[in-house]
């Protein structure tokens, strides 16, 4: 379980804090054979307070095979189901609060490996990724490069995420401290393409809950 803020950005360049998970999972009350968790996911630096109220299920089946609904357990996967279901735009961020699902089943879980196991991505949106994490993440301070949970979102080891990130810092776009790297002013450079990302991320989701409305 992580001791300090969950603050990432996904694959589609959103960048987001999770905040308020009130642990623990409990049994869905509609009887279906879901746990459920319930949190929100804060849009960084949005003026208009825009987020997401969430319920995120678990099956009995993805219950079982990770053996343990606690936070130390568990807090990765719910944060990157998150991270995906916004990915997919399946997820408004509003002004308003609005309980929105969040799934987690077996597409998250290797039973060969035995292992939770999110989808490989290409090495190219990971680097898209790592850079928009500093952009939005090292204001304040230098921002840790391999994050486990980043590591389990696109299903790469920190050796490689660490290798992606001296490959940037190579091009003059982070400055590396150790493990953890701030944004060089090439980098702040980007912030129009960055945040036009992140637009486009919080647009999808906002569109899929209109066609669903």
């Amino acid at each position: 379980m992580a001791s300090t803020p969950l603050r990432f950005v996904t694959l589609s360049g959103v960048p987001i804090e999770i905040i308020d998970l009130k642990w623990p999972f409990h049994q869905s009350t509609s009887g279906a054979d879901w746990f459920v968790l319930h949190g929100r996911a804060d849009l960084l630096g949005s003026p208009e307070n825009l987020h997401a109220e969430v319920a995120v299920g678990m099956t009995q089946t993805m219950k079982e095979a990770i053996g343990s609904l606690e936070p130390q357990s568990a807090e990765g996967m719910v944060v990157n189901a998150i991270r995906k279901t916004i990915d997919n735009g399946q997820i408004a961020l509003l002004k308003s609060g609005k309980l929105q699902p969040v799934h987690i089943t077996s597409r998250f879980y290797s039973f060969r490996e035995k292992k939770i196991q999110f989808p490989k991505q290409l090495e190219q949106d990971v680097r898209e990724m790592l850079k928009r994490r500093i952009f939005w993440l090292s204001a304040n301070g230098p921002v840790e490069i391999a994050h486990p949970y980043d590591c389990q979102y696109v299903n790469f080891s920190s050796e490689k995420l660490l290798e992606i990130a001296r490959q940037l810092a190579s091009e003059g776009l982070l400055q590396l401290q150790g493990d953890t790297a701030i944004a060089t002013e090439t980098l702040k450079r980007e912030a129009s393409s960055i945040r036009d990302a992140m637009h486009k991320g919080v647009e999808a989701g906002l569109a899929a809950a209109k066609v669903t409305a």
